[in-house]
This record gives structure tokens, C-alpha cells and sequence, in this order.
């Protein structure tokens, strides 16, 4: 699937988000607040939730679409268990989301303490009523994940169940940008055999939109500590088919326009954005196959074409042997203007002598409203001809109108059994960056990211070549941007056929088994004349010994590792691990424990924790816990923050690791702390522990996924692939 295969610049070039919703099941979701709960949801899961306006008289929900830019709705439970322990709210936006966006959400329910009993409803007497139990308001910063147009329900139609009901799911034009709340409070229903409950149990939500110029959906999402689907959010309302339930919010476009449901703004590309921000692509293809990839781009200079006037590329395939299973043309048009106004460009494109229309077309603006045009077409052929592609293309718009042919490349699978097996995937789009300061893009922000997500066996990758092509002005010789794979990057990577820019670069090092992200980066100013282009990216993976186990072993070492975990449990929210490189995936569980099964260390006791590392072919040489404590807690206990430490038993004595205090908030201390090994431990505290180091200076670990900004922050995009396959 191509994402934003039209690339209608209002729905993809906001700087919004920039963490990639890594499947439908079993990760940790990012909250509005930062935090995460587990995603489980591995099947099922429809019939228990519902969204209703009418909790008493309708409580299995029904559809509602409304122009009221504040309203109620309530979220109602059915189920045979009779309750949910927490219940989170799914915010999805279309298009563009305004910088003076806000969402203000008020909800009541009830709440209580989770049982630790399989299915066990809260009685009458352990519940209570919490008007407000969340407040909050929802600002543009606080949508996590970046634009998709599917809401995650496990394997019912994984990757394709609809944000709100009637969305055609396919149509890539029109992504949504989604945000979780956790409302702090439980759902009951009438199974759980309790009598007289306030809207008979349900959740009510209050909601004021303002500045909402398109469209809004909500969702229901449960999270449960005990029961048969285990601990996590196993369950949300269904929105396909008989029984479905939904609220969705139209909204009221800038200067009274008109805003359909589901739309993602004009595909003229007339928004308010600068147009330079950088978007997504994600898989549009991929193949397994015996054989080889090539890739060549035309190396002729580009040509300006007026409206009326033609001009003829040539490219020669590579004289490869094996059977062509694949053969893509892609053609790049940049500069489509009629009389200083932006426009899509109108072509006409003969392959040797046969009139064709493009099976994909994406655009961008080069900037604002009014800006010229950019494109690529990409021209699925089933067969080369022999001698080489002759490509006529055509401006058949009025006069005035005038684009520039860039030129192209030629994308070619063959099959060869006498070769070894090759996973080859390719991501096409139209994503125009550069710096624009007056503009507020500055270098963080003009960064185009290409996502390959098919998994890679990494015990079984010998070799890999990554390719990307875009186009930039002539005058953009050096330094025109850089590439980044995971954890690598590339300066100067962009070799250069005049406009066309191509990359081939190594990255066997640089794989990771789960997903694997490109971030390319401009690093020069819209206003030196112009603006990049990313257009185009191929990763092949061939079959064979891994590169880094032939280096380990030639050198006598081992190299080392660092990979971050976000932790699903109420103390520990991440746990960052340094092992000696390995290719298969690995996590890390942390689990509550009753006793240390011996005398406890002096002072008083908080909590403790048993690690685990699962899948982890040696012992880790460090790690790194992030923990809360709640400051109520140690205020009570006539402790200081600097008085608070991670502890573990040695040779029967209490050893107490270096511990950072972080920073307070939401009513708790975050702590960072150094420790050796994977072991029982203990969060204590005693009145002048002279054993905790106290400074405000953060250790060194990969940087959290949910503070990942939209820039080339390689070392960060490692983690986050971390994250994505801890479940794996």
C-alpha cells in the first residue's frame, strides 16, 4: 500500500507525530500523557464496547455523525465478564491538524482497584463514582503516531479496520492522525451484577472541539488486569457491519468551506502548511524471489516543457540475466505552474510508441499555497522492450502552463535460480523538504521517512543494498541532504545525473529484523532556489552469512549492543539493555514481587521487581531502569527524593546502584538507574543513603520512543524498532 499515494499536501505535510503504529497487536500503545499500556489484542474483541448517546435506553450504541462542535456521548459495556478496569479514548483527526487545535475532554465513571482474580467484577462497596476522573485538553503535540487510515483491532482486518463507520480504508489520500486518553476510570456493565450504577455504568464523556477544520472520530478501547485474554487493551467497539457504534465530529472548515465527511482537504494542495515539512511513506511492494534488483535512473539533463511542447527520454536496462518479474518506470516532473500558479501537472506519456496512463501518481506542493507542482508516476510494464525504453512525455496544458521533466529510473526483478534468494521491498512517493525558516521548517523538520516492514531473518542476511532517489536543482551540488538508516547515516550519500540524485549504500550493518526506517534529510534552504524531492527507495536483502558474524570472527570480538524497552507495569517504564550484538530479537519482562525471600534492606521498602530477559543469546553488560515513585509516598515515609535507590542483594548485603533523580510530575519522581546484571531488586529508601548518587544529569541510555520528534534522530529511531519487536 502506497501512503499518501495522491500526496495531497493538507493531509500529510503538518509536522505532526512521527512514531509509526508498529501493528494490531501485542505492543506497548504511547498515551496522550506520555505513558503506555500493552496492546494485546490478539483476537476478538468486538461485541463487549459500544459508543452510545443513550446509555440507558440504547446501550449496545449506534452511529452518530453531528456538526456540534461540543456534545456528550457515553461508552457502554455489554460484555459476559461485565467490566473493564480502565477505559481508553481513540481521538482520530483527518488532514491537517491547525497549530490553535484543541480537544477539550472531561470524563466520569467509576473506578476501583483491579482485582488479581481471573475475571472477578468489582463489588457495590470497592466502586465509587468520579466526576472528572479525567480533564484535559488534546493539542496538536499530543498526537503520538503518525498518519494511518486504520484503528488497531487485532486480526480483525489487520492493517484495514476503519477509524469511523463507511470509510473506504484504501484510500490512502485520506490518513487520520489518532491519540489515546486514558480516562482513569472502569466500565461496568449489567453482568456485573450490580444495581443502581450512574448511567448504568457507563463512561461520560464531554467533548468541545475548537478549530476543528475537517473531520473527527472517536473510539472506544478496554484494558483489563485479569482476564481470558490476559492482562491489556483486548477490545473496542465494532465499527463494520450489523452492531456497529461510532461518534464523529464534522468540522467546520477556515472561511466557512464546506467539509465532507472523511476529508482530508482539497487535492490541490492549498493548505495552510508550508509544504516543506517532511511525511511518511510506507511499503507500496515487496517480493521474495531467486534472482536480482537493479535500479538506473536517466542521466540527461532536464528539460522545461511549456504547455504544447514534448520531450523524449531513453533508458537502457541492465543487461542482467534471469527473467524479468518486475519492471517499474517512474517519471519525475518538478516546477508545474500556469502563470505563477501551482498546478498538477497535465502529461501525455508514449513508451516506445504506445500511449500509457500512470497505475500511481503522487504530488506535492513545493512549498505554500499557490506553489508549483511536483510529481511521480510510476508505469507498472510487463515486459522490456529490447533495446532499451524510449518514454515521450507531453505537456498538453494551456499556454502559460510550463513543468520540468527531471527525468526518471527504471526499476527491474529478475528471477535467476542459479542466484540466492533476495527480499526486496520499494516505497514510492512525492515528498517535497527544504529548511524555510521564515516558515518555521527548519532542518529537524524537512526530513522524509520510508518505511520497509516486512521481518527480515537477520541470521540469514548476508548481504543488503539500500537505494533512494530524489531530484533537486542543479545548483544543489553539495550537501544536499542526508541518509539514514535505523541507526546509520550517510552525509553526502546522493550521487548525482544532473537533477536526478540516487544512493546506493550497504546496509547489512544497519538492519533490524522487524521494521526498518529511511530518514532522509534536506540541508538546504527553499531559498537557494528550490527544494528536494524524495521520490523513490529499494531495500534488497540477500540470503546468505551475516556480515557482522564474519567481522566478529575475524577480529576475535564482539561488538556491543544498546536496545530500549518500554516496560507495561505501574513502577517501571523502561529498561534500556547493553549485550553483545545479536540479530534475533529479544525483551525484556519486568514483574511485581511479594518478598526479596529474605531480611529486606534497612529502611523502608517500596517496591519489588523481578526482571527478566528473554531471547538474549549473553549476559547483558548493563542496563538502565526508568522508575517512578509517587512523591506522596515519599513524603510520608520522611524520605527526600535523593534518599530513594535501586537495590539488589550481593553476597547476602544490600547494594544500593548509582540512582538519578529525573524530574517530578504527575504526582511522582522519575529515577534513572545504572545496574550490572538481570536480578531481584528492590525500590527503597533511607534518610541519608550516602550510596545514591543524586544529580540531575540523565545516564546515558537510547532515548524514550514516545519523546521521538519528527527529525533524523537515528540513534532514536533504533530504539523505537526496539520497542516494535519486543512482542515479536
Amino acid at each position: 500500500m502506497l501512503l499518501a499515494a495522491v500526496c495531497i499536501a493538507p493531509a500529510v505535510a503538518d509536522d505532526v507525530g512521527g512514531i509509526t503504529m508498529p501493528g494490531t497487536s501485542n505492543f506497548d500503545l504511547i498515551l496522550s500523557d506520555g505513558m503506555t499500556k500493552f496492546f494485546k489484542f490478539e483476537g476478538g474483541g468486538l461485541n463487549a464496547l459500544h459508543v452510545t448517546t443513550d446509555p440507558e435506553s440504547e446501550p449496545y450504541g449506534q452511529v452518530t455523525t453531528t456538526e456540534e462542535q461540543s456534545g456528550v456521548f457515553y461508552l457502554s459495556e455489554t460484555g459476559g465478564r461485565g467490566f473493564f478496569d480502565d477505559m481508553i479514548l481513540m481521538v482520530a483527526v483527518n488532514g491537517v491538524i491547525p497549530d490553535d487545535f484543541a480537544l477539550h475532554i472531561r470524563a466520569s465513571g467509576y473506578r476501583w482497584t483491579p482485582t488479581p482474580v481471573l475475571n472477578m467484577p468489582p463489588t457495590a462497596d470497592q466502586i465509587e463514582y468520579v466526576d472528572g476522573a479525567y480533564e484535559g485538553t488534546i493539542t496538536k503535540d499530543n498526537f503520538k503516531y503518525s498518519p494511518q487510515t486504520w484503528k488497531p483491532a487485532g486480526n480483525n482486518l489487520p492493517g484495514a479496520y476503519p477509524i469511523y463507520y463507511g470509510q473506504d480504508v484504501s484510500d490512502g489520500s485520506n490518513p487520520f492522525h489518532t491519540v489515546y486518553i486514558d480516562l482513569n476510570v472502569g466500565n461496568i456493565g449489567k453482568n456485573s451484577q450490580i444495581d443502581g450504577l450512574k448511567d448504568l455504568g457507563a463512561v461520560k464523556i464531554e467533548y468541545e472541539f475548537e478549530n476543528l477544520e475537517t473531520f473527527a472520530a472517536f473510539n472506544s478501547y478496554g484494558w483489563c488486569n485479569q482476564s481470558n485474554q490476559g492482562r491489556g487493551i483486548s477490545w473496542t467497539n465494532r465499527i463494520v457491519g450489523e452492531g456497529s457504534s461510532g461518534y464523529a465530529v464534522i468540522g467546520t472548515a477556515p472561511q466557512g468551506g464546506d467539509v465532507a465527511q472523511g476529508s482530508g482537504g482539497d487535492s490541490s494542495g492549498t493548505g495552510t502548511s508550508s509544504g516543506l515539512s517532511g511525511s511518511e511513506f510506507a511499503t507500496q511492494e515487496s517480493g521474495e524471489i531467486k534472482g536480482h534488483v537493479a535500479l538506473v535512473t536517466t542521466n540527461g539533463a532536464p528539460v522545461i516543457l511549456y504547455g504544447g511542447e514534448s520531450a523524449t527520454l531513453s533508458l537502457i536496462p541492465p543487461a542482467d540475466t534471469g527473467t524479468v518479474k518486475k519492471a517499474t518506470l517512474y517519471l519525475f516532473v518538478d516546477g508545474s505552474k500556469q502563470n505563477d500558479r501551482g498546478i498538477e501537472p497535465a502529461l501525455t506519456v508514449t513508451i516506445n510508441g504506445r500511449s500509457v496512463s500512470p497505475d500511481r501518481t503522487a504530488t506535492d506542493r513545493e512549498g505554500g499555497k499557490d506553489a508549483p507542482v511536483t510529481a511521480t508516476y510510476a508505469f507498472d510494464m510487463d515486459r522490456l522492450p529490447e533495446g532499451g525504453v524510449s518514454v515521450e512525455v507531453r505537456n498538453t496544458g494551456t499556454p502559460g502552463a510550463v513543468c520540468t521533466l527531471d527525468g526518471g529510473a527504471l526499476l527491474v526483478v529478475r528471477e535467476d535460480q542459479a542466484l540466492p534468494e533476495v527480499l526486496w521491498q520499494v516505497v514510492e512517493g512525492c515528498d517535497a523538504v527544504a529548511i524555510d525558516g521564515d516558515a518555521g521548517v527548519y532542518e529537524e523538520d524537512a526530513v522524509t521517512k520510508m518505511v520497509f516492514d516486512e521481518r527480515l531473518d537477520l541470521d540469514h542476511v548476508g548481504a543488503a543494498r539500500l537505494y533512494v532517489v530524489g531530484t533537486a536543482p542543479q545548483a544543489w551540488i553539495d550537501g544536499v541532504a542526508r541518509v539514514g538508516l535505523n541507526d546509520q547515516e550517510w552525509p553526502g550519500a546522493f550521487g548525482r545525473n544532473v537533477s536526478v540524485l540516487r544512493a546506493d549504500l550497504d546496509a547489512a550493518r544497519s538492519l533490524l529484523p522487524r521494521e526498518n526506517i529511511v530518514a532522509v534529510r534536506a540541508q538546504k534552504n527553499a531559498g537557494d532556489g528550490g527544494v528536494l524531492v524524495n521520490r523513490l527507495a529499494v531495500l534488497v536483502a540477500t540470503r546468505g552469512t551475516p556480515v557482522s558474524a564474519d567481522a566478529g570472527a575475524e577480529s576475535g570480538s564482539v561488538p556491543m549492543m544498546t536496545k530500549a524497552f518500554l516496560i507495561d507495569n505501574p513502577v517501571v517504564s523502561r529498561v534500556s539493555v547493553t549485550l553483545p550484538e545479536q540479530r534475533s530479537p529479544f525483551l525484556v519482562t519486568v514483574e511485581d514481587a511479594e518478598t526479596a525471600g529474605g531480611a529486606p534492606p534497612e529502611g523502608e521498602v517500596y517496591r519489588y521487581l523481578k526482571l527478566r530477559l528473554e531471547g538474549a543469546n549473553a549476559e547483558p553488560a548493563s542496563l538502565a531502569l526508568t522508575f517512578r515513585v509517587p512523591s506522596a509516598w515519599i513524603a510520608d515515609h520522611g524520605l527526600k527524593a535523593e534518599d530513594v535507590a535501586l537495590m539488589r542483594r550481593v553476597s547476602g548485603e544490600w547494594q544500593a546502584f548509582p540512582t538519578v533523580v529525573e524530574e517530578e510530575r504527575d504526582g511522582a519522581v522519575e529515577f534513572t538507574a545504572q545496574v550490572d546484571r538481570i536480578s531481584l531488586f528492590v525500590i527503597g529508601g533511607k534518610a541519608g543513603n550516602s550510596a545514591v548518587v543524586s544529580e540531575t544529569t540523565a545516564v546515558p541510555a537510547t532515548t524514550a520512543p514516545q519523546q521521538s520528534p519528527v527529525g533524523l534522530v537515528v540513534p532514536l529511531l533504533a530504539g523505537l524498532i526496539a520497542l516494535f519487536i519486543r512482542r515479536g
